[in-house]
């Protein structure tokens, strides 16, 4: 039994083009109409990031393989992560995340050989956090 699967046509959210957004590389001039996307704070960037996602939301949520194609990926993006060490004055540092984890944190050693402890752990931040 095949399963048929209907996609409606769809109207993709307009974005904006800033055209005076203009780079120089040694002479030669690029312009950059979405260089607005970089500011991730911005009214227009959340306004349109919200359009993508009322458009992609109930396409996803219809998908039969979703849960099975989410399983997986968690499966394969499960496992430890650690960043090369590097020093900086007389203390060593590296990143590690665990597996799940948000975002990497940042551990410090005062030797090479010596145990690692957390220097930064951004998930427990609260700067810029409304609480």
């Amino acid at each position: 039994m095949t399963r048929e699967c209907r996609i409606e046509p769809f109207a993709y959210p307009e974005a904006y083009r800033d055209l005076t957004a203009i780079d120089n590389y040694h002479g030669c001039e690029i312009c950059d109409p979405y260089r607005w996307l970089e500011d991730p704070d911005s009214e227009q960037t959340k306004a349109f990031v919200e359009a993508q996602n009322n458009l992609t939301k109930p396409f996803l949520e219809q998908c039969p393989v979703r849960e099975i194609f989410k399983d997986r990926m968690k499966e394969l993006y499960d496992y430890p992560k650690y960043s090369c060490h590097f020093k900086k004055g007389e203390r060593y540092f590296h990143f590690f995340n665990s597996g799940l984890q948000n975002q990497r944190v940042l551990y410090v050693q005062d030797s090479i050989d010596s145990d690692a402890r957390v220097f930064m752990h951004p998930d427990k931040l609260k700067i810029g956090r409304a609480h």
